[in-house]
């Protein structure tokens, strides 16, 4: 299990019930695009959400210590369609508060494990030891939400606007990204992060991540901006960075740097504007 996930998993407490502080004090919420509003989940994590003419598409669940439902709501009436880019618990910790959360197979379970009701525990780890403060009390009915399976290709339909799953595994076996098709946009999870962790436990070897970002490149036309999990927007010519990074580090031309973190230590390269901490021995 990789130390990260190990490290923000709580066991499910079979209940719908956890303190929260008002939405408005964890969550900050701002429109990106028409129709397109990042959810910071408390500086930890982007969830994003787009609204269509018929259904809105929730782009993650974040670290799970706030009602998120909640806040959502108070973005849109429509339908709500939700999914995980991947199953890291720092995004899909709140899946417990959706009836259905779609995932792509290879990370099911572990959408399973760490998408239950936690008690903050581990959303401290990523909000410097923050967690919702204890002044109000959300409970609602014990939900049990059930995970569909997603694959390259599927479209999520809002009415105005398709949204197309890609296939693009290196942080996890089954990260995907999510093309806004008409607005070409891409909502990339870790994938495209300008510091991408490829060195937990389950990450793919370095050149099978590298097959993911030239895919991505093969597909320049169909994108202009990439939606990360971490950090700000940013052009798809990002991409050429994190290509030349990993190319530098499978051919030795990226001098790298020890790495440490709170999920352990790698090894890290910088090019250009992109950075990878990786595990040597996973090249």
């Amino acid at each position: 299990m990789p130390r990260i996930i190990f490290a923000l998993c709580i066991a499910f407490t079979g209940i719908y019930q956890l303190n929260a502080q008002t939405n408005s004090a964890w969550f900050t919420a701002r429109e990106l695009a028409e129709n397109v509003w990042l959810i910071d989940d408390h500086n930890a994590v982007n969830i994003y959400l787009i609204e269509g003419q018929d259904a809105s598409l929730v782009i993650d669940t974040g670290l799970g210590a706030a009602d998120l439902f909640s806040q959502i709501r108070d973005l849109t009436t429509k339908p709500l369609i939700v999914v995980n880019t991947h199953a890291h618990p720092d995004h899909s910790g709140a899946n417990y508060q959706f009836k259905k959360v779609y995932v792509h197979a290879a990370d099911s379970s572990n959408a399973r494990n760490f998408g239950m009701p936690t008690q903050q525990g581990g959303a401290s780890m990523m909000t410097g030891g923050q967690v919702p403060e204890k002044d109000e009390l959300f409970t609602r009915e014990p939900i049990f939400t059930r995970l569909a399976p997603v694959a390259e290709g599927h479209i999520f339909d809002l009415g105005d606007r398709r949204i197309q799953v890609m296939e693009t595994p290196g942080h996890t076996p089954g990260g995907i990204c999510l093309l806004d098709i008409e607005n070409k946009l891409l909502f990339t999870g870790d994938n495209n992060n300008i510091l991408v962790w490829l060195f937990l436990e389950g990450c793919s070897p370095l050149h099978e991540y590298l097959e993911t970002l030239e895919k991505q490149k093969q597909r320049f036309s169909e994108f202009d901006t990439l939606y990360p999990g971490h950090g700000i927007p940013v052009s798809k010519d990002f991409i050429n960075d994190q290509i030349a990074c990993v190319k530098g580090i499978l051919d030795g031309t990226c001098e790298s740097e020890p790495y440490e973190s709170f999920a352990g230590t790698a090894s890290v390269c910088t090019w250009g504007r992109a950075s990878v901490a990786f595990d040597p021995d996973n090249l």
